[in-house]
């Protein structure tokens, strides 16, 4: 949970006279933290003004079992991918971009508090079933090209509401290539095309990230089930037998893309964004530009930004 749901979601549970969570549970103070000055600066701020919430929610969450982390400790999107997601899990979030946990290999969905209490009550959570849309991903990423240059090319295709009722699953050549962390952005933006969640099956990546983040056990009980933790040879080799839905996409020919303006499936190569820009009368000049940290909450991605920055 993160600090502006989660609010809401502990009052209920504390309603439900239960003495400790059912389940594994955290909560994150990050997003009442807000980037005008510096970090620091902003921090101090944020503490300032929200630290009443964030006692509430560091005292309840020690009267629960339920892990705290402080704020200035990391977005919550990036903590889970770094500490708790793992190949094969299941984990329900309040948060809609909760699906950046499926990099790793897990069903992560974003809900409600309500359906959070639920779960952290030990009651059953359900949902519709969803339907499967498969992204067959061929070839290998290459020049400026990135991860993120992949969801958006999905979104152009699906739409805002195409992935709606859907899990989204990425297969293929390209896929296994791709790091974690992409893989995690790919999955975090799945809530742009209004998509249940994403994911990834596990694989040598995952591998190399998990050892990285100091999981070596995970990757240990991983590889003993590995051909659990991904898709059947032949619903690869035949996906359409077996996706409600199936794209595919050749990296080896993706080209950078922006998306917008005013939706984010308005899907523009770089290449033709000019072009497309005097046709619609768009500004030309880029007078502000915004870093956000949800979807860009990796090194990758935010290397890749400020090597952008230093060069303009």
């Amino acid at each position: 949970m993160q600090d502006a749901t989660a609010q809401m979601a502990l009052l209920q549970f504390m309603q439900a006279g239960k003495t400790k969570v059912a389940v594994p549970s955290t909560a994150h103070a990050d997003h009442l933290i807000q980037a005008k000055i510096g970090a620091d600066k902003d921090l101090q701020e944020a503490i300032n003004k929200s630290s009443e919430v964030f006692n509430f929610l560091s005292s309840v969450c020690n009267k629960y079992g339920i892990g705290f982390w402080k704020p200035g400790a990391g977005i919550i999107h990036q903590v889970v991918l770094e500490n708790y997601a793992f190949p094969g899990g299941m984990m329900i979030g309040t948060d809609s971009h909760t699906v950046n946990a499926g990099g790793l290999g897990m069903v992560a969905i974003g809900v409600g508090g309500a359906d959070a209490v639920d779960v952290m009550a030990g009651m059953a959570w359900e949902l519709k079933m969803p339907k499967l849309i498969g992204v067959k991903l061929t070839g290998k990423l290459n020049g400026w090209t990135a991860p993120k240059d992949v969801i958006l090319k999905v979104a152009g295709i699906l739409t805002v509401k195409g992935g709606t009722g859907c899990i989204v699953e990425y297969f293929g050549e390209g896929a296994e290539a791709m790091s974690c962390t992409g893989k995690g952005t790919i999955c975090n933006m799945g809530a742009e095309i209004g998509a249940t969640t994403s994911t990834f099956g596990y694989d040598d990546s995952m591998r190399r990230y998990l050892v990285a983040t100091g999981r070596q056990e995970v990757v240990d009980a991983a590889d003993k089930v590995a051909e659990h933790l991904t898709g059947d040879p032949e619903v690869y080799a035949n996906p359409e037998k077996y996706f409600d839905q199936v794209i595919e996409i050749n990296l080896s020919e993706l080209t950078p893309h922006l998306n917008g303006p005013f939706t984010p499936d308005l899907a523009t190569p770089i290449s033709e964004f000019r072009e497309k820009a005097i046709a619609n009368d768009w500004p030309l000049d880029i007078e502000w530009a915004l870093i956000g940290s949800c979807t860009n909450s990796s090194y990758e991605d935010l290397s890749r930004a400020a090597s952008i920055v230093e060069d303009a």
